[in-house]
């Protein structure tokens, strides 16, 4: 048996599943996304021993990482999917998770995208406002067919994370007011067509002072129990994701934590409850690969510039994140204050700045860590480059997952106009 994720070796190169990265990079090339599906299942089983006692379903949120092959992976293992758009409905089906699996969240859901999720009889949307409530409900009335409803409600609670994730606050575009939940779950009682299944509430990502997730928690079963004593029926509450991961370290997210928590303020009530955890299952299982182009020095700055960049991992210009960045082989030597740059034409196309590392030459391999959760998925073609492969790694062997198209394709999908007509 292999350490999960990725490690070195007694000649310190990194592997995974006992085969050397620098290996896959002769047969794949550079830039390069590796995920390991040892590490995968195993967050995935801690995940589920966490809320197995509060009868707890998964739903992977899809928005992390969309490839199908890990959609796919993450549904052999049971979890159903938590989904933002009917593109991503489409890719879970094509992964095989059947429809009564699925959730449909975000605020954002157009008329054809109801449509389509009613036809397919999904598990239920999860609506943010009164107004979309309408525009379902008209649908489905037209459709004739049941639409399964939980209202996300906004707690007005204001993690300690990034400003860009975070969701829970009122001046978000997230959720209901928590004044108009009782107007609103009143109102799915009253219409045909509709079938009232629960509440819900995600107050954002990277959360790591768990006692925002308690005051977010208590305040939804505070509003269910209330509802229930009313005479409401309140089956299921949506508990949403965020548990934060740890970018620099290998240190594990803290599931002892969040088991508690959930525990103490569930564990006797009767609620169905649902997760839909996304970073925390797939983000350290996944690495991007890149090659050093060069070294170059502009008065007192070091730049080492990479095939990699800001189109394959946008976080660090984006969110100011921080990725762990090491060589993929061994090397000895004295670590300089650097810039890890990309080639785009951009001062933002960064990956690190001001970081130590080890001198490199170029073809040297680096490893950017803790890329398989919002960094291919957030991908672009900007300066006309195109994707990064990516691999998955399945019982000791690679296998290519994604097509990725060539200058040329790209090309061929624009329609070239004659100007001399």
């Amino acid at each position: 048996m292999f350490p999960k994720g990725f490690y070195r070796d007694e000649n310190g190169e990194l592997n995974v599943q006992g085969i050397k990265v620098s290996v896959l990079t002769e047969k794949y090339g550079t830039p390069l996304f590796i995920y390991d599906t040892g590490l995968m299942k195993e967050r995935y089983e801690v995940f589920l021993n966490t809320v197995k006692n509060v009868k707890g379903n998964i739903h992977y949120a899809v928005k992390a990482n969309d490839s199908v092959n890990i959609i796919k992976f993450f549904g052999k293992l049971g979890a159903g999917a938590d989904i933002v758009s009917i593109g991503e409905f489409h890719k879970c089906i094509a992964a095989g998770i059947t429809p009564d699996k699925i959730i449909f969240s975000g605020v954002g859901k157009d008329k054809y995208e109801i449509e389509t999720a009613l036809k397919h009889n999904i598990l239920q949307f999860n609506i943010e406002s009164e107004e979309e409530l309408n525009d379902i409900y008209i649908i489905a009335s037209k459709l004739r067919l049941t639409a399964n409803i939980c209202l996300r409600i906004n707690p007005d609670i204001a993690p300690d994370t990034h400003k860009k994730i975070s969701t829970g606050e009122k001046e978000t575009k997230f959720g209901i007011d928590t004044e108009k939940i009782t107007s609103v779950y009143k109102k799915l009682h009253e219409l045909d067509y509709i079938n009232p299944v629960g509440l819900g509430v995600h107050i954002g990502s990277q959360i790591f002072d768990f006692r925002f997730f308690e005051k977010a928690y208590l305040n939804l079963k505070s509003i269910a129990d209330s509802l229930k004593i009313n005479g409401y029926k309140v089956p299921t509450l949506d508990l949403g994701g965020g548990i934060g991961i740890h970018y620099d370290s290998n240190k594990k997210p803290d599931f002892v934590a969040y088991k508690k928590i959930i525990s103490d303020i569930f564990l006797k009530s009767d609620y169905q409850l649902s997760f839909e955890p996304g970073r925390c299952l797939i983000a350290e299982a996944g690495v991007l690969i890149t090659k050093v182009i060069r070294n170059k020095k502009n008065k007192d700055k070091n730049f080492i510039i990479i095939d990699a960049a800001m189109n394959n991992l946008i976080r660090p210009t984006l969110y100011d994140a921080y990725h762990k960045i090491e060589t993929v082989k061994n090397k000895k030597g004295q670590a300089i204050l650097v810039d890890i740059v990309g080639p785009i034409c951009e001062t933002g196309d960064f990956i690190a700045l001001n970081r130590e590392l080890v001198k490199v030459l170029s073809d040297d391999l680096l490893a950017i860590r803790t890329t398989g959760a919002y960094a291919s998925v957030m991908r672009s073609n900007y300066n006309s480059r195109v994707d990064a492969l990516e691999i998955l790694i399945f019982n000791g062997k690679s296998y290519k997952i994604k097509q990725i198209d060539t200058i040329q394709d790209t090309i061929l999908k624009e329609k070239i106009l004659d100007f001399n007509s």
